[in-house]
């Protein structure tokens, strides 16, 4: 256990982040309580203690693994199953889920807002119209990795999973659905607050910190407002998405 602030013993956690579903608020309260050389996220985690990337071959290294992120109590990033698999059974392990559609609208929406020099997904989403970023989804492997079933995608395998499919539609989902099983605690955006309290208790946070969401975007459109061929496009890329959400909402929910 992590003691900080003498009277809180908290757990160490794993948290698997998937874009845009919901979990920046919570990263920030871990620092006040964990500390910032404690907590690592978003995309932090391919950085070696230099601030240089880790090559592939080291992440397939247990003993380096566990050298470079062992003694960091709270892990989270946009990473996989893969990576979290490795450290999931020592610790409190979380992730949350969105509405795929919402999710896909999110994040390109978001990625309109920010630098286009930083990401292809953000330079692509600044000059092309929603339809034709949507198409992307199907054949270009950056978008598709981020676009295409990203939930499933994720919790079978890991990042990239989409853009070099092996397995069939239905044992990827079965895959998604037996990992998603895993974890100790599974939140959704629509009900981010109460989930947020849960999990913040859970791993000992039991100071009221409040509920703020970090990186909401309310002025972009709605499904129902947008013509059919975009509803199309984000139904056919959202189909094992919705299966998997619609699964895990009534196993928690009913």
């Amino acid at each position: 256990m992590v003691k900080r602030l003498g009277f809180l013993k908290l757990k160490p956690v794993v948290f698997l982040h998937l874009q845009k579903t919901a979990g920046t608020s919570i990263i920030n309260v871990a620092r006040q309580f964990y500390g910032n050389d404690n907590v690592i996220s978003h995309g932090n985690y391919y950085l070696d203690d230099n601030g240089l990337l880790i090559t592939a071959d080291k992440f397939a290294q247990p003993e380096y693994m566990e050298s470079r992120f062992g003694n960091i109590s709270f892990i989270s990033g946009h990473f996989g199953y893969d990576f979290a698999k490795q450290f999931m059974v020592n610790r409190y392990s979380f992730t949350f889920l969105r509405d795929p559609i919402e999710r896909l609208l999110s994040f390109y929406y978001f990625c309109k807002t920010r630098n286009p020099e930083q990401f292809v997904t953000y330079e692509l989403a600044q000059y092309l119209p929603l339809d034709e970023f949507l198409k992307l989804g199907f054949t270009h492997p950056v978008i598709k990795a981020h676009i295409w079933n990203h939930q499933v995608s994720l919790l079978a395998d890991g990042w990239g999973a989409s853009s070099n499919l092996t397995l069939k539609d239905d044992e990827l989902l079965e895959l998604a659905m037996r990992h998603l099983n895993e974890f100790s605690y599974v939140g959704f955006t629509e009900t981010f607050e109460k989930d947020q309290k849960n999990i913040l208790k859970d791993i000992g946070i039991t100071i009221p910190v409040g509920n703020h969401k970090c990186n909401t975007n309310p002025e972009r459109p709605l499904f129902e407002g947008l013509p059919q061929s975009s509803k199309n496009l984000l139904l056919e890329l959202t189909k094992l998405d919705r299966v998997l959400y619609e699964k895990a909402w009534s196993k928690y929910f009913t």
